[in-house]
This record gives C-alpha cells, sequence and structure tokens, in this order.
C-alpha cells in the first residue's frame, strides 16, 4: 500500500474501531431509536457509513463507471433505505465486510494512478465521518 494511503488508512482504521467499539455498547433497544443523529438511529448511522465507504470503494475499484454522490442527503437516504430491512447484526455485519474490502482496494491505488488525488483528499473526511458518529453514540449512550 502506498505510504500516504497507509497512514491515512492507519488513522481511519482507528477510528473505524472506535467507532464499533462504542456502537457495540449500545443495547437492543437503543441501536434501532431515532435521535442519535438528527432522525437516524445508531442502525441508521451505519448505514450511512457503509454507504460511503462502499462509494469509496466503487471509485477505486471501477472509476470509469463511478458516479460521485454530489446530492449528499439523497445519497444518505439511500443508504439508509436500502439497509432498512436489516437487523443490526446484518448491518454490522456489512459494515465489517465492507471496511476489509476498501483496505484491499486501497492497496491497489498508486501515485501514478488518475484516481489517487481523489482518494488521498476522500481518506480523512471517512475518518472524520466515523469521529463524529462515534461522538453521537457516545452521547447517546449517556
Amino acid at each position: 500500500m502506498d505510504e500516504n494511503i497507509n497512514r491515512l488508512f492507519t488513522e481511519l482504521t482507528a477510528a473505524y474501531a472506535n467507532f464499533i467499539q462504542v456502537a457495540n455498547q449500545l443495547d437492543g433497544n437503543k441501536r434501532y431509536q431515532a435521535g442519535v443523529c438528527g432522525e437516524w438511529s445508531p442502525k441508521d448511522v451505519i448505514s450511512h457509513l457503509v454507504g460511503w465507504d462502499q462509494s469509496l470503494k466503487a471509485l477505486i475499484v471501477a472509476p470509469d463507471e463511478f458516479e460521485p454522490p454530489y446530492e449528499v442527503d439523497n445519497f444518505n437516504a439511500r443508504s439508509v433505505a436500502s439497509r432498512k430491512d436489516l437487523d443490526w447484526a446484518a448491518v454490522i455485519d456489512e459494515m465489517e465486510t465492507n471496511f476489509e474490502e476498501l483496505r484491499q482496494a486501497l492497496a491497489l491505488v498508486k501515485p501514478e494512478m488518475p484516481i489517487y488525488r481523489r482518494v488521498i483528499s476522500w481518506l480523512p473526511g471517512r475518518r472524520e465521518d466515523y469521529e463524529l458518529h462515534t461522538r453521537q453514540l457516545e452521547a447517546w449512550l449517556g
């Protein structure tokens, strides 16, 4: 893995691991209760995070087919709606699987690739997203 991407992914991985640790502290009722982030439940937050990680992965593995999520609110709504019928364990499993696939995809990114700068600029935002939602979950735990 490229040195810059490795450093940024290491930071993202720490934020991701912290998020998972906090999320796993939520009891069953709170996992589905709206209000942790606007009207979203913690499960909805996970669905949102998975959607963005999948989008970054799509940029890497199929850059010619990639459609940037310009309409952020619509993108978020679709990410949440597409997982509404999944239970907690299923969205956690999807998050873990997807994060590993993202790691594998990032290992393929080289500085000479046209997507390199975009990937480099996107990774800090992914870390910040995990950190924001971790703080929200921590407050939710009270």
